[in-house]
């Protein structure tokens, strides 16, 4: 099948779906709204022009035409009508996107009071929203929980990245590390300069484009940088996924980006130019607004242009957003939007040879060795085969001929060129290619009934080399997905007098007998998700990974040269960097770029997912509340080595499945969150939850050498917390305490993989206070410990590329090599590259006169680089400031920002907590010094 094909597939299913979903609709009339939770509800109505929520004290803003008043928001209506997407599991609502300079605000209708007659509705969560609140008490959102619910309300850790938080920190230009400012429990090593996705409590995050997975990256280090163009708000969820959305890997939790929406209120705009020192250039521009009462539009671009602090460092990227918005009815919506982005970037390789000489002293161990490896090569097919090392498909670190090792000696770092050396030379290069479309249509058929159909498409072609060597290349791997969901909203009331529950439903037949004092029933208060989802992807995937090694390659001065010579490089057809290994087979098509069968990565592999859910939270009246949810994913694909394998390789995928590379399993999910709100500003909560998850790999594809271990992983969360709204709304406090054990599978006799159990453990706090429009301030605290548990079946604990510092080769090159490939002993292991605390706050104030002032600061505790805790980073800290001014008719904005302004050399491994520390004594990164970045921005 063709991508033509699919995407005439693709076509024709929107075209029905959008034909057969509207017979549903009718033009209604204004249904009555609720709070989506009558926990503790206000009954006092909330004056819409107030920035809602909280702080309702802030000055009330000027009536101009920027504000985004409830009949601007939904299209001119006189009268609010229905919000069609507040119960959205899968697109939330809260960021429905204004100009940068609007202001607007967050409100929910009140709860009826006890004895009215309002009908039961689907809760009304959002009414407009303000770019000027990062209050997590003024979002409710959907596609967290699956439910209507505010954060402070939610039984799960998350932080809302709001609209403010991304322009005051430049976000758009810095990566995904940047969001250590923002949210609590993140971190992670430099995983190769690409930032796909951030590490949340030591494990890479799950990414949803609103409520989808996104199988680009598949993992934290592949897929190249993220695409920082679709969005308007990011909401970072601690944890594992929730039943509602798909999860194939464990995680320690999940971006839910919410992509940018149509403006149905008046045409919007803005242009912006980011420039900053080493090379940064980056543009983007956006419009948006109404086509007419029933459809609006939206559009973005971004351009990155830009070079690096690190040499041979690059990212050019461009990338570009269109979405449609229709409304035929008031009860329907349909909601499209495409991104499509091309990328070329470099890899940073940092600095190798890691020792605590170049971190506390900052001295290169230097040496020229020629890659010598060992045993003899042979022919087979043409291809480079090593019998003499057998199968041992994960022995890629070979050891080198204690060879010229009397040039091994310790030189200045300015001798490799300083702290913006990088191991990887200008022919290293990534290139990504990514198409995503989605429709998403919602339609409410009565006050508690609401149907909402997700169709996605993801197709992205993607190669990355480098001559240490490595090649990762997908000629076109693609993915479907269609989720439909039912959401159910309605009460049980228990008890009261038969009058009065007559009352309420309407039946007004006997009004004369009614009771002088009416019986109140106890309201017990139900909303249920429930859906089903339908996956299919198509992986293929050349990797060859068994040859790379980095310590061997020399960044320093050679003996015989008196400059430096950090673009010593393992080049093609030089008789010295000659190596053998078990089997090397050319990509078809891609000359000089070659895979491993067997690798656990190399597939060309068909997966479908099929997966039912159910989630149902019960409010038993004001104070408590039950959620439950459960899902049930039935994996079935097939797999098998990608076009161009020989006919010679021995294949351990057919050893393993006799009868064919044939996959089932089916992977339950379950979670259980009672909440307690004993008065309206605190909210206690505890979760649960047990799971079975897959390994699977790169981009998700299955691999030929699964096994019913890869499609088995046990995950289990405990979490609890307690949750303030204080001042009024104005001070926000969340608190969670965790632990969460996963399996991670690990190499057993070669061959066969077998689980590990990981242990996380921890704490974290945010605190974000906004006493007016002047000031807001986020401040973060973390403290976070992984274990690993080695045991039987294990032989061996953790396997690193080389498990000792490369100092040890200077004292005994005969005993330690470079880059030998090894096991640590078996028993418990704490996580590495990983600081167990972390602190951080980010502030801004803004005077009446438009001068803004910019804050933000992050602290890590001591880390160690590899599992023997020998060489440690110490405690490190970045301080950042910023100034801005914004003209008196809001049009012009122009920031600048002093980045690291105490200029600190911050040391930064190749991986953190599980991910990729395999190769923590390879590689160690220094980030940016002092640099200073600016921005003119006009809107309107």
């Amino acid at each position: 099948m063709t991508v033509y094909q699919v995407f005439a597939i693709i076509g024709y299913a929107t075209i029905f779906m959008s034909i057969s979903i509207p017979v549903l609709c009718y033009a209604g009339e204004e249904l009555p709204t609720t709070r989506s939770s009558p926990l503790l509800s206000d009954n006092s109505s909330n004056d819409p022009l107030l920035l809602g929520g909280g702080p309702e004290s802030w000055d009330t803003p000027q009536h101009d035409s920027n504000i985004l008043s409830p009949s601007s928001v939904y299209g001119g209506s006189s009268q609010l009508p229905r919000n069609l997407g507040s119960l959205q599991p899968l697109l939330a609502q809260n960021s429905l996107s204004s100009s940068a300079s609007s202001t607007s605000t967050s409100s929910s209708a009140s709860s009826a009071p006890s004895g009215s007659t309002q009908a039961i509705s689907m809760p009304e969560t959002i009414v407009s929203t303000t770019s000027e609140s990062v209050l997590p008490s003024e979002y409710e959102i959907n596609s967290v929980y699956g439910m209507p619910t505010n954060i402070i309300d939610t039984p799960r850790s998350v932080q809302v990245i709001t609209k403010q938080e991304i322009e005051q920190s430049a976000f758009v230009t810095q990566n995904v590390m940047s969001l250590m400012y923002m949210a609590p429990g993140l971190y992670m090593g430099t995983t190769f300069g690409e930032f796909s996705v951030p590490n949340i409590r030591g494990m890479p995050a799950n990414k949803y484009i609103n409520g989808m997975l996104s199988f680009l990256p598949g993992t934290g280090y592949e897929g190249g940088p993220m695409n920082m163009n679709d969005f308007d708000q990011i909401n970072i969820v601690q944890g594992p996924t929730m039943p509602s959305l798909l999860s194939i890997r464990a995680a320690g939790g999940y971006l839910d980006i919410q992509t940018k929406r149509p403006y149905f209120d008046t045409f919007h705009g803005y242009a912006t130019v980011w420039e900053g020192m080493y090379d940064q250039n980056v543009w983007q521009a956006d419009v948006g607004g109404p086509i007419n009462d029933k459809l609006a539009f939206r559009f973005s671009y971004l351009g990155d242009y830009s070079g690096n602090y690190y040499y041979n460092d690059y990212l050019h990227n461009e990338a570009f957003y269109g979405a449609l918005s229709f409304r035929p009815y008031d009860n329907y919506e349909i909601f499209f939007n495409n991104s499509f982005y091309t990328e070329g970037y470099n890899e940073i390789g940092g600095i190798n040879r890691p020792t605590q000489e170049l971190i506390s002293d900052h001295e290169y161990l230097s040496a020229f060795i020629p890659n010598v490896f060992l045993g003899p090569p042979v022919l087979v097919d043409h291809h480079k085969v090593n019998y003499n090392i057998g199968p041992e498909l994960y022995n890629y670190g070979v050891s080198v001929l204690p060879k010229y090792y009397n040039t091994i000696h310790f030189v200045p770092l300015s001798a490799i060129g300083g702290y913006r050396a990088n191991l990887l030379n200008p022919g290293s290069g990534g290139f990504v290619v990514s198409e995503r479309g989605q429709i998403i249509q919602r339609i409410n058929i009565d006050d508690g009934f609401q149907i909402i159909n997700n169709s996605n498409f993801e197709w992205f072609t993607y190669n990355y080399q480098n001559f240490t060597p490595y090649n990762i290349y997908t000629p076109g791997s693609w993915v479907g997905q269609n989720n439909t969901s039912i959401l159910l909203n309605f009460d049980t009331p228990i008890g009261g007098d038969k009058e009065t529950l007559a009352e309420e439903k309407g039946d007004q037949s006997d009004q004369k007998n009614l009771p002088l004092k009416k019986k109140q029933p106890f309201r017990i208060h139900h909303t249920v998700n429930t859906g089903f989802e339908v996956d299919y992807a198509n992986m293929i995937v050349y990797e060859g990974d068994f040859e790379q090694t980095f310590n061997p390659w020399n960044m320093g001065p050679l003996a015989d040269a008196v400059y430096p010579s950090y673009f010593q490089y393992n080049l093609p057809g030089r008789p010295w960097f000659t190596k053998y290994l078990y089997q090397d087979v050319p990509i078809p098509g891609r000359p000089g770029q070659v895979f491993n069968p067997g690798n656990f990565s190399s597939t060309d592999s068909e997966t479908w997912y099929l997966r039912p859910y159910w989630q149902h939270q019960i409010d038993f009246g004001e104070h408590f509340s039950i959620f439950m949810g459960a899902s049930v994913l039935s994996l079935m694909g097939t797999a098998q080595n990608p076009v161009g394998t020989p006919s010679t390789y021995y294949d351990f995928g057919e050893a393993l499945h006799p009868t064919g590379h044939y996959f089932s399993t089916v992977i339950p999910n379950f979670d259980f969150s009672p909440r307690w709100k004993p008065n309206e500003w605190t909210t206690v909560y505890f979760d649960f939850q047990q799971a079975y998850l897959a390994e699977t790999g790169a981009f998700y594809g299955l691999s030929p050498l699964t096994s019913n271990f890869d499609l088995h992983l046990h995950q289990r969360l405990f979490s609890g917390g307690v949750n303030f709204s204080l001042l009024n709304g104005k001070l926000n406090i969340l608190t969670a305490a965790f632990d969460q054990l996963f399996q991670e599978l690990e190499s057993f006799k070669k061959v066969l993989l077998v689980p590990v159990p990981i242990d996380v453990v921890g704490a974290t706090m945010q605190v974000v206070y906004q006493p007016d429009r002047h000031l807001w301030l986020v401040a973060n605290a973390s403290y976070i410990q992984g274990t690993f548990d080695y045991g039987p079946p294990l032989t061996t604990g953790p396997s690193m590329d080389q498990p000792y510092p490369s100092n040890y080769v200077l004292l005994n090159p005969a005993k330690y090599p470079f880059d030998l490939f090894g096991y640590f002993p078996f028993g418990t292991y704490n996580y590495v590259g990983w600081p167990n605390f972390q602190t951080s706050f980010m502030a801004t104030y803004t005077l009446d006169s438009g001068i803004g002032f910019f804050a933000s600061f992050n602290a890590t505790s001591p880390q160690y680089l590899a599992y023997d805790y020998q060489v440690r980073i110490p405690w490190q800290y970045t301080l950042n400031l910023g100034i801005s001014y914004t003209s008196p008719d809001k049009h012009w904005t122009a920031r600048v920002w002093f980045w690291n302004v105490t200029d600190q050399h911050n040391w930064m491994t190749s991986g953190s907590g599980f991910a990729t520390s395999f190769n923590n004594y390879d590689e160690l990164m220094v980030s940016w010094p002092f640099w200073i970045q600016g921005q003119v921005s006009y809107q309107f």
